[in-house]
């Protein structure tokens, strides 16, 4: 892979006629899984580029008594295992945040890339109360009572139900009114019509075991009735500022609630989605969702009061072409666009390295 940007690094200088050996620039890369998935390959490569040695372990890799990581390196496109001191940055999803010591203890000796902003719920609260992006929440409650969910169901007509903290759009349920004693639960592909007592024992099995939101239901359908949402894909890149590394459209054929593409689905262009679906004001549409891509993410961190490094922004577009927030991931996967955000990631790592902790860059 051939890369546009250079960085200038200067050579080494000899001294008392002996030559040093080269120090290495680790950088570290944490998921909780101890088995590098493919991108990680891709993204060794972009920091080859930097002069940058990316080190991929997981929180079982961490040994502090020692100060050590027992990490892989890639070596002629093969992993090999290697023993490092823990790298002065790590790039660390916020799933590891499950093993509090050794996050504890990395937090203390190293600097991670993003921290954890919490719970779907403080984030909408914290937007909604700044003011400035509060016309994308959607009217939500959070609740472990079935008598609320009720409540704000006779008040909606029909709503979500997704898990405080969650993941991967799993345990999302849809509960419409259709009479006082009817009710359709809609969940993965599946619908069932439900009457008040039974909804009511559902409720009690769901809502009261963990803490739930319960959201005014958005219908975000394509011209087939597939549901849909778009996906801004961001990343931190070589300046430290957030970039773009791709907006696309992701569109459910067979889900009834949320558009998992994992369980079937395509994705489309954002651009070529709107003309098709919203002919009549798929440009004013599209300004709005840049411009959610442009400040919403800077915004998140201002009023969290967190540093972050990735980030994923579902938006979901009713009838009339109005955008609401779904979701902000924090630790978005790498289905699409794996060149532009191993290049945006590796860039920002050198910043990093070159800008924040300037003493850590022993080649420069």
């Amino acid at each position: 892979m051939m890369f546009s940007i250079t960085a200038p690094f200067k050579k080494q200088k000899k001294q008392n006629n002996v030559s040093s050996k080269k120090q290495v620039n680790y950088v570290g890369c944490m998921r909780n899984s101890r088995k590098p998935k493919d991108f990680f390959k891709l993204l060794s490569q972009a920091c080859a580029h930097y002069d940058l040695t990316l080190v991929y372990f997981s929180p079982k890799d961490v040994d502090m008594d020692r100060g050590t990581a027992n990490g892989k390196v890639l070596v002629n496109d093969v992993w090999e295992e290697r023993e490092v001191e823990i790298p002065r940055f790590i790039d660390v999803s916020n799933f590891c945040y499950k093993h509090r010591s050794v996050m504890n203890y990395l937090g203390q000796v190293s600097t991670l890339s993003s921290e954890r902003i919490g719970s779907k719920a403080k984030l909408y609260k914290a937007i909604k109360e700044s003011g400035e992006f509060d016309h994308l929440i959607i009217p939500y409650i959070t609740t472990d009572s079935p008598k609320d969910v009720f409540e704000f169901l006779f008040q909606h007509q029909e709503v979500i139900l997704k898990p405080k903290i969650g993941k991967k759009g799993e345990h999302i349920y849809k509960i419409s009114f259709i009479d006082t004693n009817q009710f359709m639960i809609s969940y993965e592909t599946t619908e069932r019509i439900f009457n008040r007592e039974e909804l009511i024992n559902f409720l009690a099995n769901l809502v009261t075991n963990k803490k739930y939101i319960c959201q005014r239901y958005i219908h975000s359908y394509d011209n087939n009735q597939n549901p849909f949402d778009c996906r801004i894909r961001l990343e931190k890149n070589l300046n430290g500022n957030w970039e773009i590394a791709i907006n696309l459209v992701r569109i459910s054929s067979s889900q009834k609630v949320v558009s998992n593409v994992a369980q079937g689905g395509y994705v489309s262009e954002l651009e070529a989605f709107l003309k098709v679906n919203y002919p009549d004001n798929w440009e004013t549409i599209q300004k709005e969702i840049n411009q959610v891509g442009e400040e919403l993410p800077l915004h998140i961190e201002e009023v969290t009061g967190k540093t972050l490094n990735s980030l994923g922004i579902d938006i979901g577009i009713d009838q009339d072409g109005k955008p609401f927030l779904f979701e902000a991931n924090t630790a978005p996967g790498v289905d699409y666009a794996l060149g532009e955000i191993a290049m945006l990631k590796s860039g920002y790592y050198y910043y990093m390295l070159k800008n924040v902790l300037r003493d850590d860059m022993k080649a420069i």
